[in-house]
């Protein structure tokens, strides 16, 4: 417990002005999974991959990410934000620990999204829930856009094999 509490202290100093959020210590995070986030205002992932490519009626989704050349395959080449993201996950697949997933939801303008919470729904399974930012209330929108939250999983037990992510009620699964 002290030895996390000190590597949690190290990491915010060392990564002091960053946008990426530390969340392996938070309460409602498993003590066994280190996670780490990033918010992108907008859409870093090409057509199939995006929840653009998804029916109209389908406001939330997620895709996952084993290795490091699936997951720059999977990156507009326009966004260095989320390529340096991406560049510093030690990828499952490549012989290290993480897994990325991308959680994406069509929204209003003015939505954020972040961590709420993570749980354990099973042996290898997560439950995430993204919160929405920046309004109260019911979010409808004649206009929406593509907001994202990348995620960095590291999980102590192995890769997650299945992955459900919350967004505004609406559920996400994607098989990793």
């Amino acid at each position: 417990m002290k030895r996390r509490a000190v590597a949690a202290g190290l990491l915010a100093v060392a990564s002091a002005g960053c946008t990426d959020r530390l969340h392996d210590l938070a309460a409602s995070t498993p003590q066994d999974l280190g996670v780490r986030s990033r918010y992108v205002d907008g859409d870093p992932l090409v057509e199939g991959q995006s929840v653009r490519s998804l029916p109209e009626e389908l406001l939330t989704h997620a895709a996952s990410f084993r290795s490091k050349p699936e997951a720059k395959a999977a990156v507009l080449p326009d966004q260095p934000e989320t390529m340096t993201f991406v560049e510093a996950t030690s990828f499952a697949d490549d012989g290290g620990e993480s897994v990325l997933v991308a959680a994406q939801r069509l929204t209003a303008p003015e939505v954020e999204l972040r961590l709420g919470s993570i749980s354990r729904t099973g042996d290898h399974s997560l439950r995430v829930a993204v919160d929405q930012a920046g309004v109260r209330g019911e979010v409808e929108t004649d206009d929406p856009v593509v907001k994202t939250l990348l995620l960095r999983l590291t999980d102590e037990r192995g890769p997650p094999e299945r992955v459900i992510v919350s967004i505004g009620g609406q559920r996400a699964g994607v098989t990793i």
